[in-house]
């Protein structure tokens, strides 16, 4: 999500890119349900298709069959146990909550308008037939405005959403990890991600050894990105970091 904040103007080139392609789709199939379910599944593909091109924002992305070639340091086959111990993690999500709350209520609207506004679409092809002859012209343009005025939802709600917190925290929890001299392995519910070292010189690292996790941290204009390692042994993990990683920082220990 840091990287829709962060990185505004990316995410909506590549946004406008799939609203040509969806509208370009919709001309040569013509109106019906088939095109609808196509639509949707497609929407789904970019979904996973832009975070996968987001990357990591806290360091190069790599594959994580690459990072796994190299030295293994440390490895957490699980996490949420040590998770459930931290009795301050749910004061940590309540900023994150709130604003995952405002994003679903925009969610919401914008499927509302989505699904409602589809048949609506023919009528619109029709009314710009007075000034465009070509049908499938009209149906491109005005599948174009409908995907538009989805986006326009979903980006305004976004940028609400940001307006009403001062700096929005992302907190990333993996449910386990890998970690080799080549780099960071994270699984998280539905992907697998590796970062590479070295880290980024922006990025900080925090131990907190009462709570047992470290963090590496990348504070942005807007966000302060938080990928956060629970573990049985903290203070070895933290030195791990910091050694192969190569941050040049202070100790930043019990934060």
């Amino acid at each position: 999500m840091s990287f829709y904040i962060e990185q505004r103007w990316k995410s909506t080139l590549l946004n406008q890119v799939y609203i040509i392609i969806y509208s370009i789709l919709a001309a040569i199939i013509g109106v019906n349900y088939l095109l609808f379910i196509l639509v949707i599944v497609f929407v789904i593909i970019s979904m996973f298709l832009q975070s996968y091109l987001s990357g990591s924002p806290l360091g190069k992305n790599i594959k994580p069959q690459e990072v796994l070639q190299g030295k293994r340091l440390y490895h957490e086959p699980e996490t949420r146990s040590i998770q459930m111990k931290d009795k301050q993690v749910m004061v940590d999500f309540q900023e994150q909550s709130r604003f995952t709350m405002y994003t679903t209520i925009g969610m919401f609207i914008g499927l509302i308008y989505f699904f409602v506004l589809f048949r609506y679409v023919p009528d619109l092809a029709n009314f710009l037939k007075l000034y465009i002859t070509d049908y499938r012209i009209d149906l491109f343009l005005a599948f174009l405005i409908y995907f538009e005025g989805y986006f326009a939802i979903t980006m305004l709600n976004t940028m609400w959403a940001v307006s009403r917190i001062k700096k929005l925290p992302m907190v990333n929890v993996p449910s386990q990890y890998t970690i080799t001299d080549k780099g960071i392995v994270i699984k998280g519910l539905v992907t697998t991600k590796g970062i590479a070292f070295p880290l980024p010189n922006e990025t900080n690292v925090n131990l907190n050894e009462e709570r047992r996790f470290v963090e590496i941290i990348k504070e942005g204009k807007r966000t302060i990105t938080k990928l956060r390692f629970y573990s049985k042994n903290p203070k070895r993990l933290y030195e791990i970091i910091k050694k192969y990683g190569k941050i040049d920082q202070q100790d930043g220990q019990n934060t």
